[in-house]
């Protein structure tokens, strides 16, 4: 049995107990406002990077807390964006009698409670921001036809919805759920090398662009010999950032890496 399509074959499923849109309007509009703080705050880090040289320790504080603001608002509007994207205009969850219902302007389709084979319900909303940006909450289910629907804190009544959920399938509710990072494997140790690869390029980068001191003849008996950079202010600044960013995120794989062995030693179910 596959997934219950037409608004006639939804019926068996029984009435309408509740509904869930999911507010993707919302998420355009946090990506909208962590790229205002991104650009400015970017734009004001690396002006500092190449203003203050070897500052104060109070400026490459204030420096680093500029960056690090534009590295967290880019990563959550870019986590917004494929969260729009990767769900659908009018999209709503319905919890019927006998089954669940995932519907959009692009159709509809439902499942009997017997067709879910993987459930995991995750998070509570600790602060205005998580509850803002959807991160509070987290639900994702598996049916036997091999569909996938995931959803978060932004849709209506999320907690409602994720307590039905565990109480019409327990054959699932307590199935632990293997992270990303603990299926990926090597993959994590080849994504670090790749990023440790980008650092020593930027570093042979700078080595190969060498300062150059280059001679004009200003009158017939005087010459002027001047230090020509071979890399603009500019450009230390930004392959600075590359390097850092390729550092933290070489770091963070091995990191998962590490931490995702345990799931790695799991049975197969």
């Amino acid at each position: 049995m596959t997934a219950i399509e037409g608004a006639n074959a939804l019926d068996q499923l029984g009435p309408v107990l509740s509904r869930h849109p999911v507010d993707h309007r919302k998420r355009w509009v946090n990506a909208a406002w962590a790229l205002l703080i991104a650009v400015p705050s970017g734009w004001l880090g690396v002006w500092g990077l190449s203003a203050t040289g070897e500052g104060s320790a109070r400026s490459n504080q204030a420096v680093g807390l500029l960056i690090g603001l534009a590295l967290g608002a880019v990563w959550v509007a870019v986590t917004q964006i494929v969260r729009v994207l990767r769900g659908e205009p009018g999209e709503y969850f319905e919890v019927r009698e006998r089954g669940l219902v995932h519907a959009s302007r692009r159709g509809a389709a439902g499942w009997t409670w017997d067709r879910v084979t993987s459930l995991h319900i995750e998070g509570n909303a600790v602060n205005r921001v998580a509850t803002r940006l959807g991160n509070g909450y987290r639900i994702e289910i598996g049916f036997a036809d091999g569909r996938r629907l995931r959803t978060d804190g932004l849709a209506a009544y999320a907690a409602d919805l994720g307590r039905v959920l565990l109480v019409r399938c327990p054959q699932v509710a307590l199935r632990p759920r293997i992270p990303w990072w603990g299926r990926a494997g090597g993959w994590l140790l080849v994504w670090a090398a790749l990023c440790v690869l980008g650092i020593v390029g930027e570093i042979l980068y700078v080595i190969d662009h060498p300062d150059h001191e280059r001679t004009e003849q200003t009158t017939a008996t005087m010459t002027t010999v001047t230090t020509v950079p071979g890399i603009s202010e500019t450009g230390y600044a930004l392959l600075t950032f590359g390097m850092m960013a390729c550092f933290i995120a070489a770091t963070t794989f091995v990191v998962l890496f590490v931490r995702g062995r345990a799931y790695r030693r799991m049975p197969a179910s």
